[in-house]
């Protein structure tokens, strides 16, 4: 259950502040990705784990699209 929540919650946050970070969502979604490879130890966990930790990294990523674009406009 632990497991479950970590791959829902945590890999969308952490896609939204490396994005805050490094002002580029692409590389903020290969940090997140290669973060989560670290925290579940790779493919040792069940695909479920695994595809909820995508998903909720694709999340992160449109969340993250749409703050760069707010962000955008305020800027101009």
């Amino acid at each position: 259950m632990q497991g479950i929540l970590i791959a829902l919650l945590v890999p969308a946050i952490i896609m939204v502040v490396f994005t805050r970070v490094t002002y580029n969502t692409y590389v903020s979604f290969g940090l997140t990705i290669l973060f989560m490879w670290a925290v579940f130890g790779g493919i040792d966990h069940p695909i479920h784990l695994i595809l909820l930790t995508i998903l909720s990294s694709l999340v992160g990523f449109y969340f993250s699209m749409q703050t760069q674009k707010k962000n955008k406009k305020k800027m101009k």
